[in-house]
């Protein structure tokens, strides 16, 4: 029972944002295209069909706990820092699109340092630890699925970021893309 109840604390983690309220926000003005919402809304579909499908395939299949629970669980919780880590370096810039908020400003520090799109990273750390955590294997596809849409999404993000972004072609080409001295 603790894999389910660990990967409830760690869902509602995710979904639970602390913000200063003292700290003054401006207003978020999104704008995208059509093609660009689509791609948005598959990856967050596919990454939340995941969310809700471990848990069920966890029940129907009861399976025990055991060290690979423990693994996933872990994989998951460094995600879900990562992810909070990224965000917080990205600070204002931080938007749900491909295309960066205006003005635009290329974010050099913090896991930005080595990698071009830590977020995603954690996003798949979130994703590929929800598997092993619950014992819910034949969810793997979905977290394979959402890698395919991530690792798109980050090919269209990095032409965007060329274009809008002036320093992005030299930052990329010393940093890698989403693994750390691989890709």
């Amino acid at each position: 029972m603790w894999p389910l109840v660990a990967y409830v604390g760690l869902v509602l983690a995710l979904f639970v944002r602390f913000q200063d309220p003292r700290a003054e926000r401006r207003p978020l003005r999104l704008e995208a295209s059509p093609e660009e919402l689509r791609l948005v809304r598959r990856q967050h579909r596919v990454f939340y069909a995941l969310l809700l499908a471990a848990p069920i395939e966890w029940w129907l299949r009861a399976r025990p706990a055991g060290w690979m629970q423990m693994a996933g669980a872990l994989l998951f919780l460094a995600g879900l820092i990562g992810y909070r880590r990224a965000g917080r370096a990205l600070g204002e810039q931080l938007t749900p699109l491909v295309a960066p908020r205006d003005p635009p400003k290329l974010i050099e520090r913090g896991p930005y340092r080595k990698v071009r799109h830590p977020m995603y990273l954690a996003e798949l750390a979130m994703a590929f630890g929800t598997v092993p955590a619950l014992g819910a294997y034949a969810s793997a596809v979905l977290a394979v699925v959402f890698a395919l849409v991530v690792l798109h999404r980050a090919g269209i993000e990095e032409q965007v970021l060329h274009e809008r972004l002036p320093g992005y072609r030299a930052y990329a080409a010393r940093t890698s893309r989403i693994l750390p001295y691989v890709y």
